[in-house]
């Protein structure tokens, strides 16, 4: 090399030397560390200096003599060596990321017992990398190929990181190309009076291997042969390294193993040009059978609980029997009714649907690997009883049978196909508003028990770093259903729903998500006792507003509505109704839906490790459905907020605030008549605005991100 890397090596035998010329010194009386600041540093943010360094802050909260008499925070003393030290630390920092001229300044203010510390950082031009060049591929791969694939590219400043890095990129390419031996060596020059790098890398890629024996160790009651259809590789596969990470990955999602290894075997015997190598399986398995329960609370379910039973290997060949049960509503639903609706589950007050408990209880069979290792079958027995807060009621039992497979590489397609027989109870104004049907008897006839069939498909992939709370990636959905008296349904529609979500970390701790989901249901001619109508079932239609919606709108309460009341007051010179004594809104569902959510997460000034904090914008709209199959547009909707979210091991808790500036929606008004129902000749204009600020705001609590 032209440049020696003499410079690195004296940084760092002066900052081993430094303690011992330090500790000859005096000490004097031992201060806190109160703030640690950083000034001028564009290139490397304050979190990359501030982990680099040996000094660090005391809590904020250490600062305070009543927390600090209760050993709330930590306290973390000022060090001369250390602080001494982390001037070379930094330098040595700046260094690796190309920075080779930045000067490291420090300020120091020295209270009775407090020191604040700032370093004060000119980082000056860096070293770009003026080009890349990558040696030995010759009839193997075209160094290009590469060179899109690695992190350090040409024209940005020269980071170490990334040079190692791109060094490790280029070998895994080999790997998955079916060189497991390739091996890298590595070398750079830097002009410091250009400021210009070259790197270079110079690759031995080893023979080309294919896959020759699979050896299993440690299968006890999970067969060989099921090990190997979970399996990514075959015998005579070209070696790929992804291969073997995916097929590590497929054994842990079968839930057999506690432990489970794929890879190169040390005494893999490489003989010739297109050599074969043995790939060793290693596995442990975990227990055939595994119990979850779990219980919460939330606003809309009250208390609620749930288990699962999950037998393993049932009956050989990896399959699994899944035994599930839910319930919710507990403590304030009839037959465990403890009194609490008027308390902490005060929401469900005004919900007639929630007079009794909600359940779901299934037995799943899913046999996996089918013939294909990401092929699976599973058949599905059920019965439920689950309601939508102020929309409808659903009581059926049924049977599913879905079955998956993998398109390419990464995405998961699956076929279901879904056969209930129950009913659905909805406010009787709804079925007067879609039907004009008010009499107790059409009611009636409307709400008994049917047999509904739908045939669904649905693709998903998603790319995101965590499933959580992701800070980068991307998810995309699509689910389309069919129903019709074709598959044995006597309900008929078409639904298309589609929904892409993007996550950006704009800089360390600032995340940007954004979601757009949108869907269709164009309604059929269904066949209810020997009566034809054109009907969609209301747990199939679209509704909005809530936590995962839009947030400056209750559960449900965005959209077309119906209000029944026990009596209405008119005035005579507007037609506008005045007055409804005991008036109740019921969302009626829509034809269509749009929505979009922007959001920006950030750390809290204050715990940032544990709080963080939230602005958003939401927008939506609904439409209804003419008798025409038009679609009536229910007007655009757009309520910001802002948000905290405080770290849990169940997920991120989540309080938000959105501002609705919006009107009550207006609807058809219906007033009780015995057991039927008289529409009012003139429009309920709904709720009125708030007057004040305050009275205008929405909050929300929930657990987990909205999207």
């Amino acid at each position: 090399m032209t440049v020696k890397r003499t410079a690195e090596a004296v940084l760092l035998l002066a900052a081993l030397s430094a303690g011992s010329l330090a500790a000859q010194a005096e000490r004097g009386p031992e201060r806190r560390v109160a703030a640690v600041r950083f000034r001028g540093n564009r290139a490397l943010d304050d979190y990359a200096l501030s982990i680099s360094i040996a000094t660090s802050a005391s809590n904020w909260t250490y600062g305070w003599p009543l927390l600090r008499a209760l050993k709330i925070g930590v306290r973390r003393g000022f060090d001369e060596v250390e602080f001494r030290r982390d001037v070379l630390r930094l330098q040595l920092l700046y260094r690796q990321h190309g920075f080779f001229e930045a000067g490291i300044d420090t300020v120091v203010r020295r209270g009775d017992d407090a020191v604040r510390v700032t370093f004060r950082i000119a980082e000056g031009p860096p070293v770009v990398v003026d080009s890349i060049s990558i040696g030995g591929l010759d009839g193997v791969v075209q160094p290009r190929r590469l060179l899109s694939r690695i992190p350090l590219e040409a024209g940005k400043p020269f980071n170490r990181f990334l040079f190692e890095a791109s060094a490790d990129s280029i070998v895994l390419a080999l790997r998955n190309l079916g060189h497991p031996f390739a091996t890298i060596f590595r070398n750079y020059t830097v002009d410091r009076a250009t400021r210009l790098a070259r790197v270079e890398y110079e690759v031995v890629p080893g023979l080309h291997t294919r896959i020759g024996e699979i050896a299993i160790e440690g299968s006890r009651a999970v067969s060989r042969r099921t090990i190997r259809r979970l399996l990514a590789i075959r015998e005579g596969d070209e070696f790929d390294q992804d291969a073997l990470y995916e097929s590590q990955r497929s054994l842990y999602q079968s839930d057999l193993f506690r432990f489970a290894n794929v890879a190169l075997a040390p005494d893999s015997v490489v003989r010739g040009a297109d050599s074969l190598v043995v790939v060793r399986v290693q596995v442990a398995e975990g227990p055939r059978a595994r119990m979850r329960a779990g219980a919460g609370y939330a606003t809309i379910d009250c208390f609620r609980t749930q288990a699962t039973l999950a037998a393993h290997n049932f009956m050989g060949g990896a399959r699994r029997l899944d035994v599930a049960a839910r319930v919710a509503k507990i403590g304030a639903a009839y037959p465990a009714d403890l009194g609490l609706r008027n308390t902490v589950c005060s929401e469900l007050s005004g919900d007639r649907f929630s007079d009794t408990l909600n359940y779901v209880a299934s037995v799943t069979l899913t046999q996996p690997a089918l013939f294909a290792r990401r092929n699976a079958i599973s058949l599905t027995a059920f019965a439920e009883r689950r309601s939508e807060f102020r929309a409808y009621e659903r009581i059926g039992v049924g049977t599913a049978a879905s079955v998956s497979f993998g398109v390419g590489r990464h995405l998961p397609v699956t076929f279901a196909y879904r056969l209930t027989r129950g009913r659905t109870n909805a406010e009787p104004a709804t079925f007067c508003a879609s039907f004009d049907r008010c009499e107790q008897s059409a009611i009636a006839q409307l709400s008994q028990t049917r047999r509904e069939a739908t045939l669904g498909l649905t693709v998903a992939e998603a790319h995101t770093n965590s499933p959580i709370d992701p800070t980068d990636g991307y998810a995309y959905s699509l689910e389309a259903l069919y129903a019709s008296p074709a598959i044995n349904s006597q309900i008929a529609f078409d639904k298309v729903v589609a929904e892409g979500m993007l996550y950006h970390t704009v800089r360390r701790g600032w995340v940007l998500a954004g979601r757009v989901r949108g869907g269709v249901i164009r309604v059929g001619t269904s066949v209810v006792n020997d009566t034809t109508i054109r009907f969609v079932p209301p747990e199939e239609r679209f509704y909005a507003g809530g936590p995962t919606t839009v947030r400056g709108f209750g559960r449900n309460q965005m959209g077309p509505v119906v209000y029944v009341g026990d009596s209405a007051t008119i005035d005579a010179v507007s037609n506008r109704v005045t007055t409804c004594f005991r008036c109740r809104a019921s969302p009626l569902g829509s034809a269509a839906i749009a929505l979009a959510n922007l959001e920006l997460r950030f750390p809290s000034p204050l715990w940032p490790s544990r709080f963080r904090l939230a602005a958003f914008v939401d927008a939506g709209e609904l439409w209804e459905q003419t008798e025409d199959q038009g679609l009536l547009p229910g007007g655009l909707r757009v309520t910001p907020g802002v948000g905290l979210r405080i770290t849990t091991p169940l997920g991120p808790m989540r309080f938000d605030v959105a501002y609705n500036d919006y009107p009550g929606q207006p609807g058809r008004l219906y007033v009780i008549n015995g057991t039927g129902l008289d529409l009012v000749p003139a429009p309920y204009p709904g709720a009125p605005r708030g007057d004040t600020f305050f009275s205008r705001l929405k909050l929300h609590f929930s657990v987990g991100q909205p999207f």
